[in-house]
């Protein structure tokens, strides 16, 4: 109403130290870089990554790995770190692998976009995310579907895209770990 204030409160914020880096590989191809950290209390949670978003943002803070980092949880949901607090005695530079971490592949990255990307249309990643993706409540709404049951089937080349799933037989499913022939036919 016209009448109230919404008041938003300051972010949280911690330090600690920046142990190491890994890229993450979303369903599109973007790699993205997460902090790792030395776990730290946060506003209720213990913060154990961060994400850095891209190698700009790296770049633009002056992090390194073995660095003091201050972690602030934006909209008091994701972890991002802020700023470097303290560099450390043994810094490490990060650099974005120059191939995919998961599959190998070529990496591209276009000259106006601040994202790397595999370009592999076969990534595993690339795969188990779309596949998440496409049978979450916002699109199918596929219950049981999940990361685990996601993971099998793409470590067993069971699924390498969508269309696949309506291939898989029950007695395919219900040989997976933690599958049974009932959680099979619900599936």
């Amino acid at each position: 109403p016209r009448w109230a204030i919404a008041f938003k409160f300051k972010a949280r914020q911690a330090t600690t130290r920046l142990t190491g880096v890994r890229v993450q590989v979303g369903r599109t191809g973007a790699l993205t870089p997460v902090a790792e950290l030395e776990p730290v209390k946060l506003g209720g949670i213990t913060v154990r990554k961060a994400s850095l978003h891209n190698d700009d943002e790296i770049s633009r803070l002056g992090v390194q790995i073995g660095d003091k980092v201050l972690v602030e949880r934006g909209g008091d949901v994701i972890p991002k770190v802020v700023k470097v607090v303290e560099p450390g005695n043994d810094r490490r530079q990060f650099q974005m692998p120059l191939r995919c971490p998961v599959c190998d592949g070529e990496i591209f990255r276009a000259d106006d976009e601040a994202i790397s990307r595999c370009i592999s249309h076969t990534c595993p990643a690339k795969v188990k995310e779309s596949l998440l993706h496409w049978a979450s409540r916002a699109a199918m709404d596929i219950d049981g579907l999940g990361e685990r049951l996601v993971g099998q089937l793409v470590e067993k080349d069971l699924v390498a895209d969508v269309s696949d799933l309506f291939e898989l037989k029950i007695d395919q499913l219900a040989g997976l770990e933690r599958m049974g022939t009932k959680s099979a036919e619900n599936l």
